[in-house]
C-alpha cells in the first residue's frame, strides 16, 4: 500500500523503467562476454528482446549504455555497507588469510566469469568519461580498504605505522594494475597464478608485518 502523499509511478512510466533496466542487464551480459567493441546495439535488443528502435529510445548509443552501467555501479557502491561488524566478520582470527581470500577469490571469478569491472579498465585509459565514472566506483572500494586498515590497527593485527589512506589508495591501485596487466592484456609472463601470490604478499607485508 502506498504511503500517503506518495505518487506511483504511471503504468506507463513503470514499463520504461522496467524496459530500461532490462537492456542495461543485456548490455552487460555482452559487453562482458563479447567485449564492449564486439558487442553491437542490435545484439543488446535481441538479447533484451525489444525492437532497435525500443533501445535507441533509450539509449542514444553503445557508450551510452556503458555509461549508465556505470553509473549504476558507482550508485550500489554508495550503498554498500562497510561498518565494523563487516570488518570484523571478514578479518576473523587470520588477517593474511581473509586478505588473501579475498583476492584470490576475486581473481578466481573473473577468471570464470568476467565482469563490468574489467571492461571497464580496458576502457578507462581511452575513454576520460568512463574513466570519471570509475574513479567514483573506485573512491568508494578506497574507503572500505582505509576502514578496514583502520580498524584493523584499533584491533592490534595491522601495523600501527601504516597511514590508512595512503595504504588503501596503494592497494586498490596495484589491485587495478594486476587485473590489466593480467586479466586484460593478458600479460603472458609472469604467469597469472605468480602475480597474484606477490599481489597477497606484498600487501600483507605492508599491512601485517613490522619493518625489520
Amino acid at each position: 500500500m502506498a504511503t500517503p502523499g506518495t505518487r506511483l509511478p504511471r503504468p506507463r512510466q513503470a514499463r520504461g523503467f522496467a524496459t530500461r533496466a532490462k537492456l542495461l542487464r543485456a548490455a552487460e551480459e555482452l559487453f562482458t562476454r563479447l567485449g564492449y567493441e564486439g558487442a553491437s546495439m542490435s545484439a543488446v535488443a535481441l538479447r533484451a528482446g525489444v525492437g532497435v528502435g525500443t533501445l535507441y529510445h533509450h539509449f542514444p548509443d553503445k557508450r551510452a549504455l556503458l555509461l549508465e552501467l556505470v553509473d549504476d555501479w558507482g550508485e550500489r557502491e554508495t550503498q554498500a555497507r562497510s561498518g565494523a561488524a563487516d570488518f570484523e566478520a571478514f578479518l576473523g582470527d587470520d588477517a593474511r588469510a581473509a586478505i588473501a581470500g579475498l583476492l584470490r577469490g576475486a581473481y578466481q571469478r573473473l577468471r570464470k566469469k568476467p565482469s563490468l569491472y574489467l571492461v571497464v579498465l580496458s576502457l578507462a585509459d581511452r575513454d576520460p568519461d568512463v574513466q570519471r565514472r570509475y574513479q567514483r566506483v573506485s573512491r568508494h572500494a578506497i574507503e572500505r580498504w582505509r576502514g578496514l586498515v583502520d580498524f584493523g590497527q584499533r584491533r592490534g593485527l595491522f601495523r600501527a605505522d601504516v597511514d590508512p589512506a595512503a595504504a588503501a589508495l596503494l592497494i586498490r591501485d596495484v589491485i587495478d594494475m594486476a587485473a590489466t596487466q593480467v586479466l586484460v592484456r593478458d600479460l603472458a609472463d609472469p604467469g597469472p597464478e605468480q602475480v597474484l601470490r606477490e599481489l597477497i604478499n606484498m600487501i600483507c607485508r605492508h599491512l601485517l608485518e613490522d619493518e625489520k
